[in-house]
């Protein structure tokens, strides 16, 4: 039986390429206030933004159960499959030790749990990659090299239009540096280490899109390359065909979920770069 693999909703994986690969996606919740919505099942990226500039309620989010994951795991243990669980990093949310606590209800079942150290579509390349191999037959060791390999390879970047999100979500990590001084300059974050570090900061949205796209000029072509907006416009449309050529792989196009989007909040665009490997 094929390894398995498995993700929580921060992946931003696009629903039809989890589908086509096999992979479980467990969703995290988010709160307006008592309200609860599992990410992208109960709650969609137009409502929750809706909500999230016009509702008046900052959202909140939470891990997956215990036994959200047990219900994730169960099946495919029952059904023969190894089992690969990858997950956004553990330094900025608590869904990696449900998984891990989950796993003892299955003592006699082989399951491994990854730390991608990124998330968003970042950790949906890390998670394609692993579903790849895992489906051409091969063993869990080989599985699990691939996704190691894979995630020390992406490049995460961000182009947020404020911190607020980012500082009132508590996820802001190092890029706590910036808050204060910003005024209307617009950030360029980079996931470093599983953690949000600063990376640039420009004095407009315009500039700061474009110095995004001669981030990803300076080491194309990619194996791979993931595009993730909020809001569809002409500014998408642009970065689209712009990156398209760099990635030797059809460019994966995703939507920044609820749970991520409570962080980032509204207008956010980031690209997720996978390296080619050093010959």
């Amino acid at each position: 039986m094929p390894i398995k693999i498995v993700t929580d909703s921060t992946s931003d994986i696009p629903e039809d390429l989890a589908d086509s690969l096999g992979i479980t996606v467990v969703p995290l919740t988010v709160f307006f206030g008592e309200e609860a919505y599992k990410d992208k099942i109960e709650i969609h990226h137009d409502e929750f933004f809706n909500r999230l500039q016009n509702g008046g309620i900052l959202p909140r989010t939470t891990q997956p159960s215990v036994g959200d994951f047990i219900d994730a795991y169960k099946p495919l243990v029952e059904e023969g499959h190894e089992i690969l669980s990858i997950h956004i990093s553990e330094k900025v949310s608590g869904t990696l030790n449900s998984a891990r606590l989950a796993c003892e209800e299955f003592p006699n079942a082989k399951i491994e749990i990854l730390d991608s150290k990124l998330a968003s579509l970042g950790l949906a390349l890390v998670v394609k990659a692993a579903a790849e191999v895992a489906n051409s037959g091969a063993n869990m060791e080989t599985v699990l090299k691939v996704a190691n390999d894979v995630a020390s390879r992406v490049d995460l970047f961000f182009v947020l239009n404020t911190l607020e999100y980012l500082q009132k979500g508590g996820r802001i990590g190092k890029a706590q540096a910036l808050v204060g001084s910003l005024l209307s300059v617009k950030p360029i974050l980079k996931c470093v280490d599983g953690e949000v570090h600063p990376y640039e900061k420009l004095r407009t949205r315009q500039k700061a899109v474009q110095r995004l796209q001669d981030i990803a000029s300076e080491s194309s072509p990619y194996e791979e390359v993931a595009f993730i907006y909020q809001a569809h416009g002409e500014e998408t449309d642009r970065l689209t065909a712009f990156l398209e050529p760099l990635s030797e792989n059809p460019l994966i196009i995703g939507r920044i979920g609820p749970v991520i989007g409570t962080y980032t909040g509204p207008n956010v665009v980031g690209i997720a770069l996978l390296n080619k490997q050093k010959i």
